[in-house]
């Protein structure tokens, strides 16, 4: 019975130490971005991390969400239903993006001044919010110590660099400070606050209805991440000249004066490099995690 009481709080202890933990690596991921606003370089330096941020997004997408998802739907049908739902994740934000909003036209797709709404930033909150939350539940209603740190490590080696990534993708956007920190703020508590929801109701998230849940949204989400790295982050740092050109041009004509005239881009192979260093840190963080 001591036994049994000492395993209990000794549990507890660590599942405190991890959402503390948690919160703490999430914070300075993200209060990096915010630093580097204040900087005279501040330009180059988003440019650069929006890059990385892509590669970041990618990998999280190809080699965490999307088998995570695959593995649990796996155990309800041999269809490839992940790939499927990832494919409609990509298609659900086309639509929003590219064709919802375009179609509403300045007065509803655009803010003042000619400025689309930064949508990316605002899913990619939603989506690594709702993650967070699920991972959170899942360490909270852990049973054992020794499982309880693994996950806890898993979580950890995540979180620094998805909100780094997020808010220097926030940022490129045109989020103001801010709304910057709010991003930031809702996204590291999600995490502590899964794993209290889960240490506090331990019947909740439990059994096979949760894990098709859970199969279902990461199969969706890997699609966004992929769909946001590809058409939104990567897409606007490696655009093509004359594309960023129509941009400033079509952005001058309606009135905005926020949009830089577009110059060689000197830092395309680094770019590049970052894209590929965030797409293989992913990677790697999947051999243990």
């Amino acid at each position: 019975m001591q036994y049994v009481c000492a395993n209990m709080i000794s549990l507890l202890a660590l599942k405190i130490i991890a959402g503390l933990s948690i919160l703490a690596v999430g914070v300075l991921g993200g209060i990096i971005p915010l630093l580097a606003a204040r900087l005279r370089a501040s330009q180059r330096f988003f440019s650069l991390g929006n890059a990385l941020a892509g590669g970041i997004f990618l990998g999280v997408g190809f080699t965490h969400l999307l088998p995570e998802a695959g593995e649990m739907l796996a155990e309800f049908t041999d269809y490839p239903l992940a790939p499927l739902l990832a494919a409609a994740g990509i298609a659900i934000l086309l639509w929003i993006d590219r064709v919802y909003f375009e179609s509403m036209g300045p007065a509803g797709g655009e803010e003042s001044g000619g400025q689309r709404r930064p949508l990316y930033p605002m899913v990619m909150l939603a989506a690594l919010s709702i993650h967070s939350v699920i991972t959170g539940i899942a360490l909270g209603l852990e049973p054992e110590v020794a499982a309880s740190l693994l996950v806890m490590t898993g979580i950890l080696l995540h979180k620094g660099s998805a909100s780094f990534a997020l808010m220097v993708s926030a940022h490129a956007a045109g989020l103001n400070t801010s709304n910057l920190r709010l991003v930031l703020t809702v996204f590291v508590l999600m995490t502590p606050l899964g794993i209290l929801f889960g240490t506090t109701v331990s019947s909740f998230m439990e059994g096979e209805n949760a894990e098709l849940v859970e199969g279902v949204f990461n199969a969706l989400a890997a699609g966004t991440f992929i769909y946001v790295a590809i058409m939104d982050v990567i897409g606007g740092e490696m655009g093509r000249i004359k594309d960023r050109m129509a941009h400033f041009v079509s952005s001058a004509l309606m009135g905005s004066d926020d949009v830089d005239m577009p110059v060689r881009d000197r830092d395309r192979p680094l770019k590049f490099l970052l894209v590929l260093i965030g797409l293989g840190s992913m990677a790697v963080l999947g051999i243990w995690v």
